[in-house]
């Protein structure tokens, strides 16, 4: 299609017979289109979903080797290894941990060479809501992503802190390969932002890097009591982080780094 989401439902369904399409009379962001879509499922007596994004496309044998890791591993949430769609051989994602008294929210092998991608599932502490499949027995035990809360950030780290907390294995199949048109809030694709679009992303509620998302994900699921110190140390990464990147790619996202990462 020559624009990317600009296409009402009949125009879709025309062009991939068999889609379903959920319309919506209001904005739900990704999360409350997750929602939806588990909703469906669940009504129609599926077994699994997988959560998606508009702006990834699928390596050839992505479901063949995605259906493997499901298999040798029943009852897990398991995730996608994410490529740049705009430099194939470098890893943006490979799930993400957690550092509750250091960096704060890290996303695994972002930045690294394809090749340094492990043969076999392994675990991590969250899955990116792109390319993980999760079986709908889990939404029965956790219940579903917070659409309320976090329409946009963050609500694929909130549930796969929730279903951690249940007992939940999540585990990144690195050989299941997702590219992913990364935008303008990653240095490498885009270059440093300034001052202003970095202070507005900051505030905005529904980007990546929100500190109202933030503050909402410390206290839920932050260390007891001490989050809001353990929150601060987060905040203080990310200011300290704006300076990082803005010497890493000073002016153009042709120079290159080994570790950058904003999120």
């Amino acid at each position: 299609m020559d624009d990317e989401g600009a296409a009402e439902g009949e125009a879709l369904t025309r062009e991939f017979p068999g889609l379903d399409v959920i319309p919506t009379t209001t904005p739900v962001w990704w999360t409350g289109a997750i929602v939806l879509g588990i909703a469906r499922a669940q009504s129609r007596g599926e077994e699994a979903v997988l959560f998606f994004n508009q702006d990834v496309t699928c390596a050839k044998d992505y479901f063949a080797r995605l259906g493997e890791a499901v298999d040798a591993n029943p009852g897990a949430i398991v995730g996608s290894s994410v490529m740049y769609a705009q430099e194939p051989g470098r890893v943006w994602s490979a799930g993400g941990s957690v550092e509750w008294w250091g960096r704060g929210i890290r996303v695994l092998q972002h930045g690294d060479p394809v090749s340094e991608l492990k043969p076999e599932p392994f675990p991590a502490d969250w899955l990116f809501g792109m390319g993980t499949y999760v079986p709908c027995a889990i939404f029965d035990r956790i219940g579903l992503p917070d659409a309320a809360r976090f329409p946009m950030a963050w609500g694929d780290l909130d549930f796969s802190l929730r279903a951690k907390r249940a007992g939940i294995p999540l585990l990144v199949a690195p050989q299941a390969m997702l590219f992913h048109e990364v935008g303008d809030y990653d240095a490498r694709v885009a270059g440093a932002p300034t001052a202003k679009e970095y202070a507005t992303w900051l505030a905005d509620p529904k980007h990546n890097l929100s500190l109202s998302a933030h503050a909402e994900i410390w206290r839920r699921h932050g260390p007891k009591l001490l989050w809001p110190l353990s929150l601060a140390a987060r905040t203080a990464f990310l200011f300290l982080n704006f300076f990082r990147i803005r010497f890493l790619f000073p002016s153009s996202p042709s120079k290159k780094s080994e570790d950058t990462d904003t999120r």
